[in-house]
């Protein structure tokens, strides 16, 4: 090996390792940092959880107060006595917004004209309804009902307290996030800094978090806080999480990747060397000195990468078991577990003694849990994992007295960041191993550089049909293997792998059998059709214009649009008028429901399918019978032979290699058929013409199980694979030899 083809060889290491080292930082970098947002979105959630926190203890307070002490015009002052100790008004009006009695720094503004005093008067005895005002002096929490007096008479009760300065530090101290609020007139509350107009619009307008990451650094999370009937603005929560700390840790793994595929394109250079001195011998090392660089490709992205998402989201379920530890107890006492899926964006169930008595899983789902793994307590919260219907959940859950209350977690946009990684890995191992083939072959004909120029000629040309088949055959078969082990549903966006539960269903499923059978019996169609393919291709097997024309006119069915003959089809088969009972009609046979019928429309779709191949197989047909030397038929001629001697001593043993083709090609055609069953009877009528491929169809665009369809395909490659083995065997290795 040259020096020359040395530098070569080496140069394309270089450059390889190189452009995949700048595609893993990148990629590292940007999946990582999408994830880390779209995480973000869920951590903050914490932050209007502790808010409503808030407003719900207050209005548990005041409620207590009012729901069990005798409520008379004469005992409202020492009422508001007890009030006073944890509010800073209280207010009582009549329904015409009289004071009756008041106590505290009032507020400004109009009291009885507010939108929470008005809605309460249209709202039963003792409802209680809570709201969050921003003022000047700070943020207050207001709640409101209507009562009646033990004189008979109706007072509407407000009563308000200013949010604790310490609000935003408890939330700092739980989410380990800069924490504050912004109203709508752009009024800031806490220690916070002014936003973006445009980042609050958006998230105003969308009713959820947004992201948004500014010139210094800084990761704003931006959640809109609505009113107690969640639709007049109130303002902002921000959540403000400085990014350097994590681009730090991004940037130490882009360290370690940087120290390993130097390491690997070493290993890499060292082993052209070797093979290099030792020639075609020293080719057999070359895969050993690659292994490093497989490795690190692994390492980044079936290991690094992923497990760089999974401890983000080890943070997020940390944080939020904290703040379910400091703050779950009021949503358990006040019973607002529907306020808790809102929330935080979960599924809660609550058990009393064992037995589920709530749950906002759709249909029965909650009867799915399995596998409960326990992982770590915080508090009175316990954190694990559990399957609801083969889908992984992080579950937190507190215990109060016999009731058990747990909050569920999906696991599905972490699964799937995770498995897009890993397939992309797979994708670059891949890429490797081309990279990896296509070097030792240059390697081992280094000293044949025009063969070697001439093959890198002949693959350019190539590699428009590679790419075509790559991306359109084996891509799509590959992907259907996976599917096939997963539940996959195109509107669900969990898809956890279910092991061989589609095929087991597949064994079971009676209709997809029924399908099978009936598929086996439309193919009995395949020797008809090539019988009939067969006589037309020996009579226009002459050299004259008409046998031309006619050739054409039997072709014209394959270039015809299906579905659009396929109609033409129905009418043919119509029972009143069809042309086809018009004819049987003639010779006294009574009207045929070709269609409509069990028993007769499968070979209704037969006669059609014959039709449609006749012309394919006559072209196929005429090709063998034209390869056939005419010495031999002359030569029979001479010894006595007549047409029929000829035809079967002669044409068959030769036309069977033909044949054999033929028969395999149109059986796996038969077990393919689509089109005349989905435009003539869908399947109908009483499954009669519910073949595979229509079953198949059904399973993924109808019921939308794409897994179980896949499972379904693959079941109709093993049948034919078995089929077309026992063909081959049939026809005997001399009728295929010649293709191979």
């Amino acid at each position: 090996m040259s020096k020359k083809a040395k530098m070569y060889a080496i140069s394309s290491v270089v450059f390889f390792t190189a452009v995949l080292f700048v595609v893993s930082i990148f990629y590292t970098e940007q999946s990582v940092m999408k994830y880390k947002e779209d995480l973000e979105k869920e951590s903050v959630r914490t932050s209007s959880f502790v808010l409503n926190s808030f407003l719900y203890s207050f209005e548990k307070r005041v409620s207590d107060i009012l729901l069990k002490e005798d409520l008379s015009i004469s005992r409202l002052d020492e009422l508001n006595q007890k009030f006073l100790q944890f509010c800073s008004f209280v207010i009582w009006m009549d329904l015409a917004g009289n004071v009756v009695k008041d106590l505290g720094k009032l507020p400004a503004d109009d009291l009885y004209n507010d939108l929470l005093v008005q809605t309460v008067l249209y709202e039963d005895y003792g409802t209680f309804l809570t709201d969050l005002y921003p003022l000047g002096e700070g943020l207050q929490i207001r709640t409101a009902t209507i009562l009646q007096s033990s004189e008979g008479e109706d007072l509407v009760f407000v009563s308000g307290t200013m949010l604790p300065k310490e609000f935003f530090s408890q939330i700092e101290r739980l989410t380990q996030r800069k924490v504050f609020f912004v109203s709508k007139a752009g009024e800031i509350f806490g220690e916070g800094f002014a936003v973006d107009k445009d980042v609050l619009k958006k998230a105003s307008e969308s009713h959820s978090p947004e992201i948004h990451l500014t010139a210094d650094g800084k990761l704003l999370t931006v959640i809109p806080i609505f009113d107690f009937q969640e639709w007049n603005l109130k303002g902002f929560i921000i959540n403000c999480l400085q990014i350097e700390p994590f681009k730090r840790s991004i940037f130490r793994l882009q360290l370690i990747d940087f120290f390993l595929f130097l390491v690997s394109s070493i290993s890499l250079v060292v082993g052209i060397l070797v093979a290099a001195r030792k020639g075609a011998r020293g080719l057999r090392f070359l895969p050993l000195f690659s292994f490093p660089l497989f490795l690190t490709v692994l390492y980044i992205f079936i290991f690094q990468i992923p497990g760089t998402m999974q401890r983000e989201y080890a943070n997020y379920v940390e944080s939020t078991a904290k703040v379910l530890s400091d703050w779950g107890n009021t949503y358990l006492e006040n019973r607002r577990f529907e306020d808790v899926k809102k929330l935080m964006n979960v599924q809660v169930m609550l058990s009393h003694n064992g037995r589920i008595v709530l749950s906002t899983f759709r249909g029965g789902l909650s009867q799915t849990l399995e596998n409960w793994k326990s992982k770590y307590e915080i508090g009175n919260v316990e954190v694990g994992q559990v399957h609801v219907n083969k889908v992984r959940y992080t579950y937190w859950k507190m215990t109060s007295g016999e009731r058990t209350f747990i909050a569920l977690k999906e696991e599905t946009p972490l699964v799937n960041s995770a498995a897009k990684v890993r397939l992309l890995g797979m994708i670059v191992v891949a890429v490797f191993v081309m990279f990896l083939w296509v070097l030792s072959f240059a390697i081992k004909n280094a000293e044949r550089p025009r063969f070697l120029r001439a093959t890198l000629i002949g693959y350019i040309f190539l590699a428009p049909a590679l790419i075509h088949l790559i991306w359109w055959a084996v891509g799509p078969v590959a992907f259907s293997m996976i599917l096939a082990f997963q539940r996959w549903n195109v509107v669900d966006p969990a898809k956890p792998f279910v092991g061989l539960d589609n095929f087991r269903e597949l064994f079971r499923d009676k209709l997809f059998w029924n399908a099978m059978k009936n598929t086996a019996l439309f193919s009995l169609q395949v020797p008809i059709s090539m019988f009939f393919s067969l006589l037309v291709a020996i009579a226009v097997n002459r050299p004259t214009r008409s046998m031309a024309l006619l050739r054409t006119v039997y072709y014209l069915p394959v270039v015809t649009a299906g579905v659009s003959t396929t109609i033409v089809w129905r009418w043919i088969f119509n029972r009143d008028f069809g042309l086809l009972n018009y004819i049987l009609g003639i010779f006294g046979v009574p009207k045929i429901p070709w269609l409509t019928s069990p028993n007769t429309a499968l070979i209704a779709i037969m006669l059609l399918s014959i039709w449609q191949s006749l012309g394919s197989q006559m072209v196929i047909f005429l090709a063998g019978l034209q390869s056939i030397p005419q010495a031999f038929y002359e030569a029979a001629s001479i010894d006595g032979a007549n047409r029929f001697q000829r035809f079967s001593k002669i044409t068959l043993p030769l036309l069977k290699p033909t044949t054999m083709f033929v028969f395999i090609t149109s059986v796996i055609g038969s077990f393919q058929v689509f089109t005349p069953v989905y435009v003539l009877t869908q399947g109908g009528p009483l499954r009669s013409t519910d073949v595979v491929f229509y079953h198949i169809w059904e399973a993924a665009w109808i019921e939308l199980r794409m897994g179980y369809a896949a499972a379904q395909s693959w079941m109709l490659f093993l049948v034919l694979l078995v089929l077309t083995y026992f063909q081959f065997k049939l026809f005997g290795k001399e009728s295929w030899q010649q293709y191979f």
